[in-house]
């Protein structure tokens, strides 16, 4: 195949939206049923689907008008980008996802990429249990080492002749999306050049590496520049995925398109191939919105999934649990809750508590417990009936990750802290959920790097000669997500124990739990010195949660048990961080600080007190102990919570 370098601009669908229903099109808009056209060209329907992730209640629909364009264009293609699988919808994700598979098995997919989460259960589960059932190619050209039932490429030839060849490509940052014992020996290199040399070998006309008349690439990333602007003149169209987002560009030499998440789009690309000068020389794309109730349905499909809902209905009903009031997870807008992995909540708290209690269970004695915010995916009793079902418990923590415990000093634990800040990625800041033992004081006006200015473990500041053992889930302490300190760590042991279980297991200990509505961090800059007898001033955040929970008031800082000031807290939501409920504080010190440095606490109507060292450069001097029940201005509620924890 050559690209025809005069073709026209790529013709666009009748609709000028980016996500369009068949019925707007019509089916008179739609390819001819009768290819080859009169001409001897050949018009190509590819369609596309991306992070299904196990979306059963969408498949009838979607398969219904997979179903109608085969119809209308007997040379019709359905490919995927990859995460068919895993970080699944619960009736999915409790089966294993086996429903999935026997579902795009209906629907007839012919190839798809692999994505991350294709690896959610390790390498080996990929290459057996689901490549078994599987009918379709699975690819990735750029998944390098022990890999050898992933191939790079697969040529599905059309009712009318012509070949077109698939090229498969997971994001080369899978490496720490996925725990890392599950892909032991493999490698991800990068997607533009992989996907290029595979492009290239199926249009160098050597039969030996195999040949195809039109190439179509699939690559589970994002439309970045990086990938369309690197695409080499062998590749006719371009399906990108990973980010959930709905692309559809207009402005490129090739179609580029993805089809958004869980089955919402059905992505459609058009190619005109012309057989006498081997060149495709027309293309459109757009997006086709799926309603989940359309009448158009697939029967086979729905009959799988309707199997697969009364099957896991069953254990899904089942309580496991009671909670006294929400926890959910943190959100951009007040409605979206999931939505900003950039700031604490409430439930990513809660988990950081099961994981120090899962390991406790077996005798693994942690000083803290933490967890991801991306490996929370639900609110838990997103009902908000009081009760927890099973359903509702697996929604939360659906990969299946294992409890375990790991060593680090606590220098690596700052370094821990550090790494929630990530500039430049799509999610800026990874917010942990924490357990109550640890809390922190942050500068988001920080360099990169320094942002981290203050850290307690049980009151008592942080040592950073000591060793902690910290609770989590087996992906996160293998250093996934950015936090690479992990794998500086020792004494990595797992309980065996997975995280959904832990959290069940924790909800029966704990009946009509309530949410603690204390900040595990807060954010101080301070603006100039704090000096005797000079005016201070203290611009704080991160004081308010962001979802359903109520927020604080006020917030006030003290000195030795007395209030310095007082002042009302914004809770304005700021996206993607954790800097809602801001203040502004005045005050004047009575007194010098006590050996260049005193502890002035910062407490609100919610719960929170922490401490915060006014030393001349901003972090607490080794060896200094908060006096926590001491300060006099701090809530009885909290004071308990301090109690217990001493307790224990």
């Amino acid at each position: 195949m050559t690209r025809d370098p005069s073709r026209p601009a790529r013709l666009r669908p009748l609709a000028a939206t980016c996500a369009v229903t068949v019925a707007a099109l019509g089916l008179g808009a739609l390819p001819a049923g009768a290819n080859p056209h009169a001409d001897g060209s050949v018009t190509l329907d590819i369609l596309g689907i991306t992070d299904f992730h196990g979306a059963l209640a969408q498949a009838p629909a979607l398969a219904g008008q997979v179903d109608a364009l085969r119809a209308a264009n007997p040379d019709t293609v359905l490919v995927s980008v990859g995460d068919n699988i895993g970080g699944s919808t619960y009736a999915s994700a409790i089966q294993q996802d086996t429903p999935t598979i026997d579902v795009l098995n209906a629907m007839g997919l012919e190839a798809s990429a692999v994505g991350n989460h294709e690896f959610d259960r390790g390498y080996a589960d990929l290459a057996g249990r689901v490549a078994d059932r599987a009918h379709w190619a699975y690819l990735g050209a750029n998944v390098e080492g022990e890999s050898p039932d992933l191939a790079p490429t697969h040529v599905w030839t059309s009712p009318s002749g012509v070949t077109v060849g698939f090229v498969g490509a997971v994001t080369d940052a899978t490496a720490e999306l996925v725990s890392a014992a599950g892909i032991a020996g493999i490698s991800f290199t990068d997607e533009v050049a992989a996907v290029n040399a595979a492009a290239a070998d199926l249009s160098d006309g050597d039969e030996a590496n195999g040949e195809a008349d039109v190439v179509v690439a699939l690559v589970h990333e994002g439309a970045t520049d990086a990938l369309v602007t690197g695409l080499g003149g062998d590749v006719d169209a371009l399906f990108t995925g990973h980010t959930h987002a709905v692309v559809d560009l207009d402005d490129r030499d090739i179609p580029v398109i993805q089809g958004g998440a869980s089955g919402a789009n059905l992505s459609r690309v058009s190619l005109t191939y012309d057989p006498t000068t081997d060149a495709v020389v027309g293309a459109s794309s757009a997006n086709i919105a799926i309603d989940a109730k359309s009448p158009v349905r697939d029967a086979e499909v729905q009959g799988i999934v309707d199997r697969a809902l009364a099957d896991a209905a069953v254990l899904g009903r089942q309580p496991v649990g009671t909670v006294a009031g929400a926890f959910d997870r943190a959100t951009n807008s007040g409605a979206d809750t999931g939505a900003n992995r950039g700031a604490e909540s409430p439930l990513g708290n809660l988990l950081g508590e099961v994981a120090q209690a899962t390991a406790a269970a077996i005798g693994l004695e942690a000083d803290f417990g933490i967890i991801n915010p991306g490996g929370i995916r639900a609110d838990l009793d997103a009902d908000d009936d009081g009760t927890v079902t099973y359903q509702e418990a697996f929604d939360v923590q659906p990969f299946g990750n294992t409890i375990g415990t790991i060593d680090l000093t606590g220098a690596q634990v700052v370094t821990m802290l550090e790494q929630q800040f990530q500039p430049g990625a799509s999610r800026p800041v990874l917010r942990l959920g924490l357990s109550d033992e640890l809390e922190y004081v942050y500068d988001p006006t920080a360099a990169h790097g320094e942002h981290i200015t203050a850290v307690y473990v049980d009151g008592a500041p942080l040592d950073p000669a000591a060793t902690y053992t910290v609770a989590s889930n087996t992906f996160l302490l293998g250093g996934q997500d950015g936090f690479e300190v992990f794998t500086e760590g020792t004494n990595l042991t797992e309980t065996g124990i997975v995280d959904v279980q832990g959290l069940i297991d924790y909800l029966a200990a704990h009946p009509g739990l309530v949410p603690d509505l204390a900040q595990r961090s807060v954010g101080v800059t301070s603006r100039g010195a704090l000096t005797a007898d000079a005016p201070a001033t203290l611009e704080l955040s991160s004081l308010a949660f962001t979802a359903s929970e109520p927020a604080p008031p006020t917030v006030s800082v003290s000195l030795d048990g007395s209030v310095l000031a007082t002042a009302p807290v914004d809770a304005t939501v700021t996206p993607n961080t954790d800097e809602t409920g801001t203040a502004t504080v005045t005050f004047t010190l009575p007194k010098k600080l006590a050996a260049g440095f005193d502890d002035l606490v910062i407490t609100t109507d919610a719960g929170t007190a922490i401490a915060y060292p006014a030393a001349v450069d901003g972090r607490i001097p080794p060896g200094h102990r908060v006096e926590h029940p001491g300060q006099g201005n701090v809530p009885d509620h909290v004071r308990t919570r301090w109690a217990e924890r001493a307790a224990r």
